[in-house]
């Protein structure tokens, strides 16, 4: 009798927990939290008008006023300190704070789905400032543009994979002339080139403009990945973008319209500085077909002390020495400009057909490799998931790997190797290094093969190089786009 008293009490214990764990509503903030890299818009009626866009990083949050949903510039939502406020989160109560300079203190109701400013969205309802808000991210974002621009080029953007496809060989033909129809500048404090500095996002940025005598200009940016300014020697390049326009005098300033913008985005992940793979190449252009450059108006202004540069684009980086209303960034003299477009374009592709000819020939090039493809394939390497966000590096010797064979013998020594963090960390697996640091993968090649190095017993120092031979270690292929929709 005790027995089946016992067997009762057990099955009513495991149904009452159940039933705890069926009755607790899942989180709406940790999927919102999670989600690396997406843009969310916080808006009332249809997203029109006075919306606020919102990034979640590690550490802190990005958040700008913008225009409406589906837009990125707009002007930034600092702390006190001038930098991006921290935010906490309650996954229990569905709440998030964000420590802005006006706070913002979110509550999450229920899902939503819908329209917003023509664009499909799903997020949620939430309670802001004692009032009912969308909380959303855009689903497709092809869907405004080619609802608002039937038949213009937005609709008609190209794409082909391949540095010597049809589209690569005659991008360059697409650029609008900037000379024509430009008018000089009256002004000639304006002209020269200058540097500044900025946020683009979360990332550090620089900025170089050239802006010439007859009325014509060149805005050059590159973007960092670390979104701290003293270690901006050290970050790769995430992308370099030149803008080419005319001017405008108006009121005494000078507006920038462009005319062209080429961007190249580069792999981050494991970047070697001194041989940068670009991943894609992308030309918009402004007049011929249609206006495609989506960038912020932006202008110059002389106060007799200086020139200033102002574009919602970017953020200015803390005391710059423009006071505590900072909106615009400090420009500083420089002796030499950006090259041209067709210049970057054709040294962009003469870079990458050499990496391509000789991908390895270093272990920095080696980690730059294994980088671009698990980018290619969501960070995996075959059937390993990789995370070059956390500890990686190319400065050890294969001769600190000498492995053995599985009959004891000493295996060739390897010709390259980096270590890199794991995505995951898989029970048991021999290809997961356990070290003082931290648990590594290290990656070899010996032989144009991919090896990973194991540990078959975590007791012992004993390794072993075994090839990966579903890893293709040919150099993914560049992207080149015109005006894309997206």
């Amino acid at each position: 009798m005790r027995r089946k008293w016992g067997w009762i009490l057990a099955l009513l214990g495991m149904v009452l927990v159940l039933a705890s764990a069926c009755s607790q509503p899942a989180s709406m903030v940790g999927p919102v939290l999670k989600r690396a890299d997406t843009t969310w818009y916080l808006y009332r009626g249809q997203g029109k008008s006075n919306v606020l866009l919102l990034q979640f990083n590690k550490a802190d949050a990005v958040v700008k006023a913008v225009d409406a949903v589906g837009e990125t510039a707009g002007e930034n939502k600092l702390n006190s300190d001038f930098a991006n406020p921290k935010y906490t989160a309650d996954t229990t109560k569905n709440t998030v704070h964000i420590a802005a300079a006006q706070a913002i203190n979110l509550t999450f109701q229920s899902g939503y789905t819908g329209t917003a400013n023509g664009y499909a969205v799903s997020g949620y309802t939430v309670q802001y400032q004692g009032k009912p808000y969308r909380f959303v991210r855009l689903k497709n974002t092809k869907q405004k543009k080619t609802t608002a621009n039937t038949g213009s080029s937005q609709n008609g953007g190209q794409s082909a994979n391949g540095d010597t496809s049809s589209l690569a060989n005659r991008l360059m033909g697409a650029l609008v002339d900037v000379n024509t129809g430009a008018q000089p500048v009256a002004d000639k404090a304006f002209v020269g080139t200058f540097t500044y500095r900025m946020f683009v996002g979360k990332n550090v940025g620089a900025g170089q403009i050239t802006v010439n005598a007859n009325g014509t200009y060149q805005n050059a940016v590159t973007v960092l990945n670390t979104t701290k300014p003293e270690d901006a020697d050290k970050a790769a390049v995430i992308s370099y973008s030149l803008a080419t326009g005319q001017l405008q005098s108006l009121y005494g300033k000078e507006y920038l319209n462009p005319k062209n913008l080429l961007t190249v985005d580069y792999t981050v992940h494991g970047q070697n500085q001194a041989r940068r793979l670009a991943q894609r190449v992308t030309l918009w252009t402004n007049g011929k077909s249609g206006d495609n450059i989506n960038l912020a108006r932006a202008r110059i202004e002389n106060t007799n002390a200086q020139l200033i540069y102002y574009s919602k684009d970017y953020t200015p980086w803390p005391k710059e020495g423009l006071g505590p209303v900072q909106t615009g960034m400090a420009m500083s003299k420089a002796d030499a400009a950006a090259p041209s477009i067709p210049t970057i374009y054709t040294n962009t592709l003469g870079a990458y057909r050499s990496i391509q000819k000789a991908p390895v020939q270093s272990n920095a090039d080696f980690m730059q490799l294994i980088g671009a493809i698990s980018d290619a394939h969501r960070q995996n390497v075959g059937q390993v998931a990789v995370d070059f966000t956390d500890m990686y590096g190319a400065g050890v010797k294969p001769t600190d790997y000498q492995a053995i064979n599985k009959d004891g013998s000493k295996q060739a020594l390897i010709q390259y190797v980096f270590v890199v963090s794991p995505a995951k960390v898989v029970e048991g697996a021999s290809y997961i290094i356990s070290t003082q640091s931290g648990d590594l993968l290290v990656f070899g090649l010996l032989g144009g093969k991919l090896y990973l190095l194991h540990q078959p017993d975590h007791d012992s120092a004993t390794v072993t190089w075994m090839m990966m031979p579903d890893v293709d270690l040919t150099v993914p292929p560049l992207q080149i786009r015109l005006n894309p929709g997206i």
